[in-house]
């Protein structure tokens, strides 16, 4: 459209040179479970992988029941059944559960040392910024994925069975 005689036209009205604002920078998530693109690595928990959602390990964890009445019991479970169910590339399950309480040393006659490092992390779940951290950023992956009965096998006191 032609410009009319009885307007002026100012600088801010002429057309620009470069953007202004300039563009945007890349947008990058900051949380587990947003993807940025289908190519980018996952950048997120000590074992790379995307984990499941905190609120269904919880569910599970609470459906299943915890042995005993303890503060921090559930943070601690919580948080190895999430690492567990991350590593495995899939949701938590029953047998997550089970497999966190072996390692915790519950149902089976556990090793004194298995005692000591359950109470030391749940004596570390004030401190702990997500449920169970302490647990998880110490516990070997490779014990943590094998089954529950292996793990009951490996941390039972020999002269019980």
């Amino acid at each position: 459209m032609a410009q009319q005689p009885n307007v002026s036209l100012t600088a801010a009205d002429r057309p620009r040179r470069s953007l202004q604002p300039p563009a945007s920078r890349g947008w990058r998530a900051n949380k587990p479970g947003v993807p940025d693109a289908p190519d980018d690595p996952d950048r997120f928990g000590p074992y790379q992988v995307t984990g499941p959602d905190p609120g269904w390990a919880k569910k599970v964890v609470r459906v299943h029941g915890l042995p005993e009445e303890q503060p921090g019991l559930e943070d601690v479970v919580v948080g190895l059944v999430m690492a567990r169910a991350a590593a495995l590339g899939r949701a938590a399950v029953k047998t997550d559960v089970e497999a966190v309480l072996a390692l915790l040393g519950y149902g089976y006659d556990a090793l004194p040392e298995v005692v000591e490092r359950r109470n030391r992390w749940l004596a570390a779940t004030s401190d702990d910024k997500r449920p169970g951290e302490t647990a998880v950023m110490e516990v070997d992956r490779a014990v943590l994925l094998e089954k529950p009965d292996q793990i009951r096998r490996a941390h039972a006191r020999r002269g019980a069975q």
